[in-house]
């Protein structure tokens, strides 16, 4: 059997639900169950998603998205992970930051924008840093637990055998923590998508969700069906991505989400 083909043996059922899916829409917007004028077919916004690509209209709002999606998710994951290892490793650190995470964190990232543009300039930077914020919480989350989870006696026994300071660190303490931190980057990818597209919507003109207020406002369904595709699209590939990266950096240890 072909790697391929093992593969699907597999995780046929990961490409048989959304297949299933598909294939429903597709019946019941042809069978009138669903009104085509606001549930048009898959095959049919699948052909306007192609002439938009043909014209160039999806790659111009494309372009800008995963441009602040990439930055928007770098800057999370940077202070994310830093402050998260240094959350972990200190206590008074964890304790002094611990409320003020409980306070900000369940704030809605998009009501962060005008705060943020008194910060900094406002425009692409302000737009960027307000994405970055709920990724960056659930990065420093994930981070600080994975290093607090780790065996206290394997770091006792590691110190007994003169392991210390940075040694430590990159010996013990990081590859301990690495399977969470993962999962936490994985998460943060995909709150960089959602958000992106959400504070796009309120202050962008070109992007994903630029594209997809105006097909709603104007009534250019198929426009906004399409646009709905490329975001689930870019959320698999971003999510699968991260999974596939961890999985060949770190081969032996399960994914913490299949625990």
């Amino acid at each position: 059997m072909t790697a391929l083909g093992r593969w699907f043996a597999e995780r046929w059922i990961t490409v048989a639900s959304p297949a299933a899916l598909l294939l429903g829409w597709e019946w019941a917007s042809a069978t009138g169950v669903l009104r085509a004028v606001f549930f048009p077919r898959p095959s049919t916004i699948l052909a306007h998603l192609r002439d938009l690509a043909l014209d160039g209209t999806l790659w111009g709002h494309t372009a800008p998205t995963l441009a602040r999606i990439g930055w928007s998710f770098s800057l999370a994951a940077v202070l994310g992970v830093t402050i998260g290892l240094a959350m972990g490793l200190w206590r008074r650190l964890r304790e002094g930051l611990d409320p003020v995470f409980a306070v900000i964190y369940p704030i809605p990232s998009v009501l962060f924008l005008p705060l943020v543009s008194f910060m900094v300039p406002a425009g692409e930077i302000a737009l960027v840093v307000t994405s970055a914020v709920t990724s960056f919480f659930l990065i420093a989350f994930t981070t600080t637990h994975g290093v607090r989870q780790i065996d206290r006696l394997v770091v006792e026994a590691a110190t007994h055998y003169g392991a210390r300071g940075w040694r430590l660190f990159a010996t013990v303490l990081l590859p301990g923590a690495l399977p969470f931190i993962f999962t936490g980057l994985r998460l943060g990818l995909g709150f960089s998508l959602i958000v992106v597209v959400a504070v796009e919507i309120v202050s962008a003109s070109r992007g994903l969700g630029a594209l997809l207020w105006l097909s709603w406002q104007v009534l250019k369904v198929e426009d906004m069906y399409a646009t709905f595709f490329v975001i689930a699209l870019l959320g698999a590939l971003s999510s699968y991505g991260l999974a596939a990266l961890r999985a060949r950096l770190l081969p032996w240890v399960p994914d913490v989400g299949d625990r």
